[in-house]
């Protein structure tokens, strides 16, 4: 089993689960090193591009250094074969880019403190049909486990989520961000899958033309007809990633032959009715304080 990326409680109404998260799904993406003619790994080092006379915009303060567009210093005679001296990673600071080659420099300290608060917590916000949530804003995948003494409280929210079709949408932090998530049952465990904001969805907005005529309703029968025949259940086993297996292929017949190696406080079940009872109380009188009409005030006659 991998490791755990993350360790917290899922918390629901007053109900507090003590859960972790492990990957779901790990990308077997082949990556190559860079080596000399020798065979020598290639390392990359960390150096600052060349000093050039140049002023800030007088629109940013003094204090928030804006570094000169790169497209001067390419401008500029620079003998690229000189080593130019390595940077100690202290003394690097982060830059914005604000304009092309224009960046607002910040410390590290800076980035921290703007950084949100660490917590330990997966907080349901509501919950929302299985199905109401476009597939677009899913990103990547972890697998919701329970520890060992909390398999209870666990598995009745599970089970509640699947026999009603619905999923959660909550808050959690990972290395140091904040992510908006979709949890759902998902067989014995649930599948909790961090999801991207809405401004960060690009529109669709593309002018596809018709093709001329409207498709008249033989070629729709015929369309749908192929559709139909081509239907059937998905097995994604069907569908292997060939060009790695190659990649995978190539790299085996080239490499030598080696010796096999060696194998290598959370709510507890008798309070779980009265928490689960308690938050249905809560979250009944706060809908009914959103739908509540305002009162009118009654006028005071003059005396």
């Amino acid at each position: 089993m991998p490791a755990s990326v993350w360790t917290g409680s899922l918390s629901f109404g007053l109900v507090v689960v003590p859960v972790r998260l492990y990957p779901a799904v790990k990308k077997k993406v082949v990556r190559f090193h860079e080596l000399d003619r020798t065979g020598r790994r290639v390392r990359h080092v960390r150096v600052s591009e060349p000093a050039v006379e140049w002023e800030a915009p007088p629109s940013l303060p003094r204090h928030e250094p804006v570094f000169p567009p790169s497209r001067e210093l390419l401008s500029n005679d620079y003998d690229l074969t000189t080593p130019a001296p390595q940077i100690a990673y202290e003394e690097i600071r982060k830059g914005y880019e604000v304009a092309p080659g224009e960046y607002v420099s910040m410390t590290r300290e800076e980035v921290a403190a703007l950084a949100p608060e660490k917590s330990r917590a997966i907080d349901v916000e509501q919950f929302v049909d299985a199905g109401a949530v476009d597939p677009i804003y899913f990103e990547s995948r972890y697998y919701v486990v329970p520890d060992r003494d909390s398999t209870a409280a666990f598995c009745i929210l599970r089970d509640s989520m699947a026999s009603s079709g619905r999923m959660a949408i909550a808050w959690f932090t990972l290395r140091s961000r904040r992510h908006l998530c979709a949890i759902r049952p998902y067989q014995e465990v649930m599948l909790l899958t961090t999801m991207v904001h809405a401004d960060e969805v690009l529109p669709a907005d593309f002018w596809v033309t018709d093709g001329g005529a409207k498709p008249s309703d033989k070629e729709l029968k015929m369309a749908r007809l192929l559709i139909d025949t081509l239907t059937g259940p998905f097995e994604p086993e069907r569908y292997p990633d060939e060009h790695r297996s190659r990649l995978l292929a190539a790299i085996e017949a080239k490499a030598p032959e080696r010796a096999p190696e060696a194998p290598p406080s959370p709510t507890r079940v008798m309070d779980l009715m009265a928490a689960l009872e308690a938050s249905v109380k809560a979250a009944k009188a706060a809908r009914a304080t959103q739908q509540a009409p305002p009162r009118k005030r009654s006028k005071r006659k003059a005396g």
